[in-house]
């Protein structure tokens, strides 16, 4: 997967559902990463390394619905959690290289990490949760969120990555010098609606917790049905 897709995935999850945004056209308009200019800086024998490095594919895959089983349980493993805390020892080729070093700094590579946990929540019986399935498949709409809202799992799993998300991550990256531009910081901040809207009562009534309990909630929260099965 391009660095920049990876990068920004994490950001255009959390604005995806934005009323009359389409943020994946407003970010590729006003951030710009060169790729090409990156990897033209780097020592042939650093760029050889990092071009065919199996850390590349296993730690920061581009997740789909086809490989989504394996890729997720890669990200997972101990071998990319040693990576991710110490990148640049995967990399002996590319230490010394100040272009390199930027961008494996930790804060870009804690986004790596949340983006990889975003495509693979899962549910209590170990399904995709409904965020999770509309990153892959480009859906949308907060019809998503209460979707989410059905796995108390998926609820919590996402509720921890959009609270983990620090505004300086994005200041690190815009501030890359093979980036151009800046994010919109206003519609950055609607994270913190969609953490309202997780942590919402609404939200709360809608968890299915077992297959005994199946909680219907209409707009209304005193108009909660609860049926047994």
């Amino acid at each position: 997967m391009k660095f920049i897709d990876l990068l920004l995935s994490l950001t255009i999850s959390t604005l995806s559902f934005a009323n009359s945004i389409n943020f994946l056209k407003l970010i590729k308009r006003d951030i710009t990463y060169d790729e090409e200019a990156f990897l033209n800086n780097l020592s042939e024998e650093c760029r050889t390394e990092y071009e065919n490095s199996e850390y590349n594919n296993k730690c920061m895959p581009d997740i789909t619905l086809v490989n989504y089983n394996n890729s997720c349980s890669d990200v997972d493993s101990e071998k990319c959690k040693t990576f991710f805390s110490d990148p640049l020892k995967c990399f002996p080729s590319c230490q010394n290289i100040p272009e390199f070093k930027e961008l494996f700094q930790p804060a870009i590579m804690k986004t790596y990490q949340q983006s990889n946990k975003v495509f693979c929540q899962t549910n209590e019986k170990g399904e995709l949760c409904p965020y999770s399935l509309s990153m892959m498949t480009k859906g949308g709409g907060i019809n998503v969120l209460l979707d989410q809202c059905k796995s108390k799992k998926c609820t919590e799993s996402l509720l921890e990555i959009f609270k983990d998300i620090s505004i300086d991550q994005f200041t690190v990256f815009e501030n890359s010098t093979y980036t151009t531009g800046n994010f919109n910081y206003n519609e950055l901040n609607l994270v913190n609606q969609y953490i309202s809207i997780l942590e919402s009562k609404k939200c709360q009534y809608l968890h299915v917790t077992s297959d005994a309990v199946i909680i219907k909630c209409c707009t209304q929260y005193a108009n909660c049905q609860v049926t047994y099965h």
